[in-house]
């Protein structure tokens, strides 16, 4: 189930597929403040910090998850 974080009157949806995830550890490796290992690898989501301060990193983790596991989308 994706998480939604409100940013501006709209919420980014971070979902991370843990059928497809290969627990690389990349995603919370680059961005600790927004991804944790839910201790077998997989990651969780969190957000310790606002979602602008990391948009730009949390896209380009996005785009280079191995597995394209990483799933961000905008709604209103």
């Amino acid at each position: 189930m994706p998480q939604r974080f409100h940013n501006n009157g709209r919420g980014l949806n971070i979902k991370v597929d843990i059928d497809t995830c290969t627990a690389c550890q990349l995603c919370y490796d680059r961005l600790p403040q927004v991804f944790v290992d839910r201790g077998d690898g997989i990651p969780l989501v969190i957000l310790r910090t606002t979602v602008d301060e990391v948009y730009q990193e949390l896209i380009k983790v996005s785009e280079d998850c191995p597995s394209g596991s990483i799933i961000l989308s905008w709604t209103e």
